[in-house]
């Protein structure tokens, strides 16, 4: 039974582990990220509901009305607490942010 246990905890991890995987190497916005020949196009909400919903529940994103300024200074502290966003993604996501939840 307990090496049962074991071994479904195991898969689960490494499901949970693919998924993280997958979702991070993902984005959402209006910028373009180029890799050799294919390019994706993000949007702010897909930014929103993959980077910032890993942390955050998104009432606390939808909650709060800021000025582009800002939604600036709390994507950069993110950052510093280590979301993970490309400079183009961050512009993308402090766009959206101010357009969608501004003041």
């Amino acid at each position: 039974m307990k090496t049962k246990m074991v071994l479904i905890t195991g898969i689960l991890l490494i499901i949970l582990g693919l998924l993280l995987a997958a979702c991070s190497s993902k984005g959402g916005a209006t910028a373009t990220q180029s890799s050799g020949s294919s390019s994706t196009t993000i949007d702010g909400a897909t930014l929103v509901n993959t980077r910032c919903n890993r942390c955050h529940s998104l009432d606390r994103v939808t909650s709060a009305h800021k000025t582009a300024d800002q939604w600036k200074t709390t994507v950069t502290r993110m950052l510093s607490n280590g979301a993970q966003l490309t400079p183009d993604e961050e512009n993308v996501l402090i766009a959206y942010l101010a357009k969608t939840y501004g003041p």
